[in-house]
């Protein structure tokens, strides 16, 4: 059963302050490179509020006693960040909402990859891969 960490959302509201921070900061002295990096680097402190590999989803194969994980971001960050830097101020939380992981098995990483053009869950259904919500219980992709 999923458990949130102690200080994840705090954590999370410290990165997306961050984040408004440095968009709001734009000017033509401050490099594109520079922001995507920053905002990279941010969305990953996002995603990882609750650890890298006690996310509240997972799929089925990652619950699996031995399985070798990885830390899947179920809206890809580059695709996040192209929306981040058109955003307008009001869009900004709502592209946040977004920001969330799925721990998967490396060989289900895989299986996403053909479908890196699909934007979040969708990904997951098309590479037939079965994610539970560990706090609810349920399965959300079905």
């Amino acid at each position: 059963m999923f458990r949130p960490l102690p200080k994840a959302e705090q954590r999370r509201r410290s990165s997306s302050l961050l984040i408004k921070h440095i968009l709001s900061g734009r000017s033509a002295d401050v490099l594109e490179v520079h922001i995507r990096e920053l905002l990279d680097t941010m969305l990953w402190k996002i995603t990882e509020a609750d650890g890298k590999y006690t996310a509240r989803y997972q799929s089925q194969g990652a619950m699996e006693p031995g399985a070798k994980l990885h830390h899947e971001h179920v809206f890809q960050k580059k695709q996040m960040i192209d929306r981040l830097m058109a955003a307008s101020e009001d869009e900004i939380d709502g592209i946040l909402a977004d920001a969330c992981c799925c721990v998967v098995t490396r060989q289900e990483h895989q299986r996403l990859k053909p479908y890196d053009n699909e934007y979040g869950w969708e990904r997951y259904r098309k590479a037939g891969i079965f994610v539970i919500d560990t706090q609810t219980g349920k399965d959300i992709i079905g």
